[in-house]
């Protein structure tokens, strides 16, 4: 992972930001080539304690409150994840 700085975003590993949503952080997700704070709004900000939009494609998929970690990504990756906007998804979180 490389250590990238972008728009008042750090870039983050899984384990840490799987410790930060547990612990009712924000944590924003995004594909791996797409940036944290791109005016198209590709990427989700993801919260324990609230609803978690996966997609924008107008259908307003959600996730249900209070899931695991592994369930959020693993439908961002489903929604998000492709050959163009990268195949795994990068976790950002806020800078202090």
């Amino acid at each position: 992972m490389n250590k990238m700085q972008i728009g008042g975003y750090i870039r983050i590993s899984k384990k840490e930001a799987a410790r930060r949503y547990n612990a009712g952080e924000v944590i924003r997700l995004t594909a791996c080539k797409l940036s944290p704070v791109s005016p198209c709004g590709c990427y989700s900000d993801a919260q324990r304690e609230s609803y978690t939009q996966v997609s924008g494609d107008g259908f307003n998929t959600t996730i249900a409150r209070n899931r695991e970690f592994e369930t959020v990504v693993n439908a961002f990756m489903y929604y998000n994840c492709t050959n163009e906007a990268g195949r795994y998804p990068a976790y950002w979180k806020k800078e202090a």
